[in-house]
């Protein structure tokens, strides 16, 4: 997969900080409802556990579309310990708003949505677009489809 973020839009450029707003989407509230995505770059639908070679599907308002990247930017939040990749198209989002996928499938809609919410922090959080490969990781999923609990949010810089 390492291979793939290689190619990506960003790799060869700096790497910077931005602030910006996050969200979640999942199977339910996904448009329409499931893991699809518009942009598969290393993924075929929604998905990742937030290493560097498996970053999260986030959904962003295009380059395309008025935006600030392109699919296939790599991205670092420190707050949540994982790397996303852009690979969705948010149709909600403004430009400055990433909606970071939340693993689910078509069991505990009501849960997942629940898990959402309580992960979106109230204040904008630090993004690094084009991060180096060896930050730290935690790749507990934020919400566990098997038993339908969210995991506890811990927003450490």
């Amino acid at each position: 997969m390492s291979s793939n973020l290689k190619n990506t839009s960003l790799n060869s450029q700096e790497n910077t900080l931005t602030s910006l707003a996050m969200t979640f989407y999942s199977w339910p509230d996904n448009d329409p409802p499931g893991n699809v995505i518009s942009y598969p770059i290393i993924h075929n639908v929604a998905g990742g556990i937030g290493t560097y070679d498996d970053p999260i599907t986030v959904a962003i308002v295009t380059k395309d579309k008025e935006g600030n990247w392109s699919p296939g930017t790599l991205m670092y939040v420190p707050s949540l310990k994982k790397y996303l990749i852009v690979e969705d198209e948010c149709a909600s989002c403004v430009p400055d708003q990433i909606d970071v996928w939340m693993n689910s499938d078509a069991n505990f809609p009501s849960e997942v949505l629940e898990c959402q919410k309580t992960w979106t922090p109230k204040e904008p959080v630090e993004v690094e677009i084009n991060p180096p490969a060896d930050y730290e990781v935690i790749t507990t999923p934020l919400f566990d489809i098997s038993t339908g609990k969210c995991s506890n949010p811990s927003f450490s810089s």
